[in-house]
């Protein structure tokens, strides 16, 4: 929680809320050139540990997954979210109608395609080789960037393009995709990272107008909603076993969710969301120690590279810092 308290203050002293015309009047702060340096740090970080808890999280997924379907982990997923994004909003004071009418069409973007690209995921996960489908859906970054830097305005540089290249080539390496399914799941499977890297972008640009406890809490209401609606034809009551593996399910993916969101609010899209990348490895080392999955040569390498690129980027990061 000390994480979450901190950011936010981060954020409400960073940009201030015109209410007259509805645009974020950013506010002139001594020293911003250090101030946004250590933002980019700190987005770092939160993403590396937003991506953890994924990995973990995907373990739980994959434990639940057959006695439970996909949209009921889903929904346990989102429920969790909303209700910690709740007791969040209301320890912040936060009017949500208020935030959620200043978030305006980007906020329901976001969470919109947020949602669309968790079903289209599921479905490519169900009907595809696993490796196809996390293969196309790590390309969610790739678009992240395109769209920042066209919708944005943000600096697509050299090492942002050589480094995205890089990760996603340690992705292949590691995961030997085929491409042998049947193409309308790897359709699906890549449209999942197009609307992910859509709605990424998004909640990079809703983090001048919106709390980021508002913006998590639309999003996992959003979620909790349409999910719930489309288990309910098959609910299963799970055993008190995989009922706590649901819980953790959203506990993870909670905390996942709030690292991401709140890395989003520190630092430019095109230069955190690479650092996504670095769920390839955590979910290999957590496949392996909790799963019994073997790791193979080429996840190895696979590994080296994306770790590789990341450490290359955090570098370059770091010597602009002291600059």
């Amino acid at each position: 929680m000390g994480s979450e308290q901190t950011t936010g203050s981060v954020f409400r002293s960073s940009a201030l809320i015109s209410r007259a015309d509805g645009h974020a009047v950013c506010c002139h702060i001594k020293g911003e050139t250090d101030y946004e340096k250590q933002k980019k740090t700190k987005a770092i970080y939160l993403m590396l540990v937003s991506s953890l808890s994924f990995s973990i999280m995907q373990v739980f997924v994959k434990l639940s997954s057959e006695e439970v379907g996909t949209f009921e982990q889903t929904f346990f997923r989102n429920l969790v979210s909303l209700i910690i994004a709740a007791v969040m909003v209301r320890r912040e004071n936060l009017q949500v109608f208020q935030e959620i009418k200043r978030g305006g069409w980007a906020l329901w973007g976001r969470s919109f395609f947020g949602f669309l690209g968790i079903v289209l995921f599921f479905y490519a996960a169900g009907h595809a080789r696993q490796a196809d489908v996390a293969m196309l859906n790590r390309a969610s970054p790739v678009f992240v960037t395109l769209l920042a830097g066209i919708f944005l305005k943000e600096k697509i540089t050299p090492v942002k393009i050589a480094s995205t290249i890089l990760c996603l080539v340690g992705a292949y390496i590691a995961m030997q995709p085929s491409f042998d399914s049947n193409p309308f799941p790897l359709l699906a499977a890549l449209l999942a990272a197009v609307v992910s890297g859509m709605a990424y972008t998004m909640l990079s640009y809703c983090k001048n107008f919106t709390h980021p406890s508002a913006i998590i809490f639309h999003f996992s209401a959003l979620s909790t909603v349409c999910a719930g609606l489309m288990m309910l034809p098959n609910l299963v009551i799970p055993s008190p076993k995989v009922f706590v593996m649901l819980l953790l399910i959203g506990v993870f993916a909670a905390g996942g969710q709030f690292f991401l969101t709140y890395a989003y609010q520190q630092a430019p899209a095109s230069e955190v969301s690479i650092y996504q990348y670095s769920g390839v490895v955590f979910t290999a080392v957590f496949s392996y120690a909790f799963l019994g999955e073997t790791l193979s040569k080429s996840s190895i390498i696979g590994g080296i590279v994306i770790l590789g690129a990341i450490f290359w980027v955090f570098e370059n990061t770091r010597k602009e810092k002291n600059t």
